[in-house]
């Protein structure tokens, strides 16, 4: 039977060529596992004349192994890298994160452009109506903490011009945060031009 042979981690790096951008991930209950994400640089794939291919390489999840997206230009393929990063990260079953295990591997799903602007813009949409509705209660948390915390320093006799002293920043800050929320209009995420960058 024929032995399989291992490839070394200088092999692998050499396939992967030049680093262009690196994440390392924990994994949530696991102290000390890194899991490090490599992304290459897109280069012209030698298969098919005009096309391009973008190396890519997961390291502490499975067979560390590089693979490769493809795509019309460099941008598609490094783009449809991310999402295989993403998509590979996800199919391991473990819970991965980079800053905090809430937010996961922060990387994002892309919205599939194929379709149209039309599903582009109705996601667009979903996105803003969900975030809008997580701000929402997280005012509503900050609120019945606020409320909770007053509550203990009446109990302590604290006085009460001290009490309003101690809140009156953090209800000023909410009662800004939900005005910005109800001033909304929908299409608020599209970022706009600045002022520097338009043409007088």
């Amino acid at each position: 039977m024929k032995r399989r042979r291992r490839v070394s981690k200088n092999e692998r790096r050499s396939d992967l060529g030049r680093v262009i951008a690196r994440r390392i991930l924990s994994e949530e209950g696991v102290a000390g596992r890194k899991i490090v994400v490599s992304i290459g640089l897109p280069r012209p794939d030698p298969r098919k004349g005009g096309d391009w291919e973008c190396p890519f390489l997961i390291e502490g999840v499975g067979k560390s192994e590089v693979q490769k997206a493809f795509g019309v230009d460099s941008l598609q393929a490094l783009m449809i890298a991310i999402q295989g990063i993403r998509v590979g990260l996800e199919q391991s079953g473990r819970n991965l994160f980079w800053l905090d295990s809430e937010i996961g591997a922060d990387i994002p799903l892309t919205v599939p452009t194929t379709w149209g602007k039309q599903l582009v813009d109705r996601v667009r949409l979903a996105i803003e109506r969900e975030t809008v509705r997580v701000w929402r209660a997280k005012i509503k948390t900050s609120r019945t903490n606020i409320y909770a915390e007053e509550a203990e320093l009446r109990r302590q006799r604290t006085e009460p011009g001290k009490i309003a002293k101690v809140f009156a920043e953090r209800r000023t800050h909410l009662q800004r945060w939900e005005a910005e929320i109800d001033n909304l209009k929908p299409g608020w995420s599209i970022p706009r031009p600045t002022s520097e960058g338009r043409k007088h």
